[in-house]
């Protein structure tokens, strides 16, 4: 058993309500009333890290770890620490939150969530070019089939994970392997030169460069452009520095805002802070939908 140490304010049942609803990661988690569970790969093959709440920290429980050495044991828990955002500084955010009241209302709701990440920036790599003109729903088919076929599997209380290959693994695989786990020849070849181009990049270099840099050189990729380089950032590696324009963001922005929607007052005011409230906005406005669908279908059951 390893403790994750977390910086409050942190709520693990606002962890998991968003895990729970976190469709492009539901081959690799599974999802509780009270614990996370979370797949990965090291030293090529398939691990598990079961997250449960205890006081102001998290407990971490492993799963095909045996053959694992402390130092790599660690490295499996401050993983699965960086996938919850435990460590995340939510102060400077809820600052500027506090003043801008259409958004604070929904900070409150949210409050002491922090950034639930993909499982690495390969995942979020391969997940970016999945949903590139694709409905949400088929990209995250296609990101179950990758991993049903090229996973790395790890066993569970009886049900089977498959973690994402490791970045230097996936940067081998064939792009007739990848078109014949997923069904999509084009969106294979573009997998395969995308993870090709980050491992040549390399995590260490994405992790620690000024955040200029790390953008530009993901934009050099073919296939790249800003929305993907700085989802990369922001949601593989929790770098949340920028954003390429709130354009994405439009509907929901509304949906919280309405007519006090301004795009470039958001920019200005949230600055580096920016990425935190995109998924803020996005966890937000998702769970007021399923909220009114749910009051919805509770009033025609009640007037039936």
């Amino acid at each position: 058993m390893h403790v994750i140490s977390t910086r409050p304010p942190f709520s693990f049942d606002q962890t998991l309500a968003f895990a729970r609803h976190f469709v492009p990661c539901h081959g690799q988690t599974i999802v509780t009333e009270a614990s996370l569970t979370a797949a990965f790969t090291l030293r090529g093959r398939g691990r598990a890290v079961t997250l449960t709440a205890r006081r102001d920290s998290v407990v971490a429980e492993l799963t095909g770890a045996d053959d694992l050495g402390d130092a790599d044991r660690r490295l499996l828990v401050r993983r699965a620490a960086e996938f919850i955002g435990a460590e995340d500084d939510l102060g400077t955010f809820y600052a500027a939150a506090a003043h801008d009241p259409p958004f604070h209302a929904l900070v409150r709701e949210l409050h002491g969530l922090h950034h639930l990440r993909f499982a690495g920036p390969e995942d979020a790599a391969v997940y970016c070019v999945m949903m590139q003109r694709t409905p949400l729903g088929l990209a995250a088919r296609y990101k179950e089939r990758l991993l049903a076929g090229l996973g790395m599997p790890i066993t569970v209380g009886g049900r089977t994970l498959h973690a994402m290959p490791e970045l230097g693994d996936l940067a081998q695989l064939a792009p007739t392997q990848v078109a014949e786990a997923i069904g999509h020849a084009a969106k294979a070849d573009r997998i395969a030169t995308v993870v090709r181009s980050v491992a040549k990049i390399g995590e260490a270099f994405l992790r620690e460069a000024p955040y200029a840099e790390a953008r530009d050189a993901l934009l050099a990729i073919p296939g790249i452009g800003p929305f993907s380089a700085s989802a990369i950032l922001l949601r593989g590696l929790g770098r949340m520095d920028e954003l390429p324009g709130l354009e994405m963001f439009e509907r929901d922005g509304r949906a919280i805002y309405g007519r006090a929607w301004n795009p470039e007052a958001i920019t200005r005011w949230y600055g580096a802070q920016l990425g935190y409230w995109s998924f803020y906005l996005k966890a937000g406005a998702a769970r007021r939908r399923r909220a009114a669908g749910e009051r919805s279908k509770r009033e025609e059951r009640s007037g039936s």
